[in-house]
């Protein structure tokens, strides 16, 4: 029995050793990375206020709130902001305990009632107005308008092909100096840096391009200081080719 065994053990070793082990099943490949980014002029603008007030009484501080962010929403209405475009969050109620030393106290010095409004202008000449009318109703605090563009799925794909060609032309030129051609693409990857942000962030692939505008004015006549220039879109691709 002892002698079965050891046979049997001696066969599979033999078939570990002289087992074939199977080639890699990969080709020669070459990895390279294209870049794209279009420059195109926007026709949406993300607008974001604050209303807040201030009072020692809540019940007054949520009154005169109520009563800026009621005209404010009117305002922006009148303005040609659709209802789908249009939007407020709850108020928010925040009970202050410092004083003007910023020293905690034993008592509130005051309640802090505020709430934001949000909207999307499809005419982004109207910004500086739209603003100034909204700090006249009430708004208490502004930030930077968003520009974007309605057409950001058109954009977008063709800063991809783009990115893709290059790709491609970065490759055929490497190639080209180790005597090889390129075949077809092995895999694609985009690089995730090229994601778009939500509507209302400005990060990533839309930024700010500043321009001079001479010769325009405002409905109230003074000079603009706002020119939204244009946005640009981007799109970085990496691309595995193929030798052959």
């Amino acid at each position: 029995m002892k002698t079965i065994l050891l046979f049997i053990a001696a066969a599979i070793t033999s078939l570990m050793v002289f087992r074939k082990v199977p080639e890699s099943t990969t080709p020669r490949l070459i990895s390279t990375t294209g870049s794209a980014e279009l420059h195109v002029v926007p026709d949406l603008a993300d607008l974001h206020f604050q209303v807040e007030v201030r009072s020692v009484n809540l019940a007054l501080a949520r009154q005169q709130q109520a009563k800026r962010a009621t005209k404010l929403l009117a305002a922006l209405r009148a303005a040609g902001v659709a209802e789908a475009e249009l939007q407020s969050s709850q108020s928010q109620i925040r009970a202050n305990y410092t004083n003007g030393s910023y020293q905690e106290t034993g008592k509130v010095t005051f309640y802090q009632v505020s709430q934001s409004v949000s909207c999307t202008l499809h005419d982004i000449k109207k910004v500086p107005d739209v603003t100034a009318v909204a700090v006249a109703m009430g708004a208490t605090g502004v930030q930077e308008a968003i520009l974007r563009t309605s057409q950001l799925r058109k954009f977008r794909d063709e800063a991809r092909a783009k990115a893709i060609h290059a790709a491609k032309e970065k490759a055929m030129a490497l190639a080209k100096e180790l005597g090889a051609k390129v075949g077809k693409s092995y895999s694609i990857t985009e690089d995730a840096d090229t994601e778009l942000t939500p509507a209302w962030s400005n990060m990533n692939s839309i930024n700010f391009q500043r321009t001079e505008m001479n010769g325009a004015s405002f409905s109230d006549g003074t000079t603009p200081t706002f020119a939204p220039g244009t946005i640009s879109i981007s799109a970085k691709i990496s691309v595995a080719f193929v030798l052959e």
